[in-house]
């Protein structure tokens, strides 16, 4: 018991000796600013870290059909204005040229997106209609 009240007592003493040893006013602004200035710098940086995700997040089928559907709708901008037709046309096929590049080339090198579990494929998505209908079709074929 003498032992644990001789610790606390120099654990107390050590903390009120630390205590006249604080920053003063100017030293404690200078850390403040150089904090200030730092999380600046850190969510400057960031910046393009999040509108990068942000790009990574979208599906190039759905910019292909973004592109269909600009080449789409300058057809129905000639009755308006045949120049404003003319410029959607032709960025519509550009970024459906783009769209195009990126799908056929982005899944090269890179990781893939099939996950394993006890060594079989791990498949998220539901089975459309085309599948259900293939197997419902599939099926009555084979009692026959």
């Amino acid at each position: 018991m003498a032992n644990d009240k001789d610790r606390l007592e120099r654990e107390i003493e050590e903390i009120l000796g630390k205590i006249e040893e604080f920053p003063s006013a100017s030293e404690r602004r200078a850390r403040q600013r150089k904090r200030a200035v730092g999380r600046l710098g850190a969510s400057v940086s960031s910046w393009p870290q999040r509108q990068l995700a942000a790009l990574s997040r979208i599906d190039m089928s759905q910019v292909m059909l973004l592109s269909f559907m600009l080449i789409l709708g300058s057809f129905f901008l000639r009755a308006f204005s045949p120049l404003i037709m003319q410029w959607v046309l032709y960025a519509g096929v550009v970024l459906f040229v783009a769209a195009f590049a990126m799908l056929l080339m982005g899944r090269r090198g890179g990781r893939s997106d099939t996950r394993y579990w006890r060594g079989k494929p791990i498949e998220y998505r539901q089975p459309s209609m085309g599948d259900i209908a293939r197997r419902w079709f599939g099926s009555g074929r084979r009692k026959q």
